[in-house]
């Protein structure tokens, strides 16, 4: 059965919350546990995904590595607020929760990486941070890093790396508060938007300006595994906004990795002269 936190509300109850009733609150390391109890039950009905990402909620230790990895990175980052700062050149993680203030549930949580790689960054392998894990899923974590690393190249950008909503909250608005507060800060910062979506939220992304690039596609049976599917998100891009105002055009993937191959091939003569 679901790994569902003790002050959870269960799966099968409904709710007739607008978002009236919710505020936006950074999260702190208190609420991994309600974290990754959300993002579980969001992803139940993903079967591979479940497996090539750790998040099947039938296994404890899923859950439990999932905790402790949210633990650590806002722990890393703990005094970025709302507003949130304007983007350095470095990583830097931001968690966000959309809490109901009549029952103060948590109901939805969004994680956004303010990226600028680095050449050094750009030159290691694509699993880092992966490598003890078993082959299917590091290669899976890897494809998903290359592909982000081809399209932005050493260009600072917006990673939306997670938004989810627990079920019974869906549809009133939570999801849209976190993405409308993350674009505003994107745009303030005139940076593109990058994330890899589902079927399930491609329609609410592309309904805030976001464009199909790209597919991702992953087939376990290549690893044995013949009983969960295959796995394929979409590959999103919201394009930047502009000092003067103006949204600049989604590139094509062609046209972005061209261009930041470009970009590298520069900055790889100046680091050697």
């Amino acid at each position: 059965m679901p790994l569902l936190d003790p002050g959870s509300p269960g799966g099968s109850s409904t709710s007739s919350k607008r978002s009236a009733y919710y505020v936006i609150e950074r999260a702190d390391s208190e609420d991994a546990r309600r974290l990754v109890d959300i993002e579980f039950q969001a992803f139940e009905n993903e079967r591979a995904n479940q497996q090539l990402s750790f998040r099947d909620y039938t296994k404890p230790e899923h859950f439990e590595r999932s905790v402790e990895l949210y633990t650590i990175a806002i722990n890393s980052f703990p005094n970025i607020g709302l507003p949130l700062k304007r983007p350095q050149a470095y990583s830097r993680v931001s968690f966000l929760k959309v809490t109901d203030t009549e029952t103060s549930y948590v109901v939805s949580f969004a994680k956004t990486e303010f990226k600028q790689y680095t050449l050094q960054e750009l030159r290691s392998p694509a699993d880092i941070g992966h490598e003890h894990e078993p082959r299917m899923n590091r290669n899976w974590f890897a494809l998903n890093e290359r592909l982000r690393r081809e399209y932005v190249g050493l260009a600072k950008h917006c990673y939306l790396g997670m938004l989810a909503t627990q079920p019974c909250f869906q549809h009133n608005g939570a999801g849209t508060m976190l993405l409308d507060v993350i674009l505003a800060e994107a745009d303030e910062s005139g940076l593109e938007v990058y994330l890899e979506g589902t079927d399930t939220a491609k329609p609410l992304y592309e309904k805030h300006g976001f464009v199909a690039v790209n597919e991702v596609r992953f087939d376990p049976a290549e690893y044995g595994v013949c009983d969960i599917g295959r796995e394929r998100q979409t590959v999103l891009v919201r394009g930047a906004l502009g000092k003067d105002g103006v949204r600049r055009g989604v590139r094509s993937w062609e046209v972005a990795v061209a261009q930041a191959e470009l970009v590298m091939q520069k900055a790889r003569l100046l680091v050697s002269s």
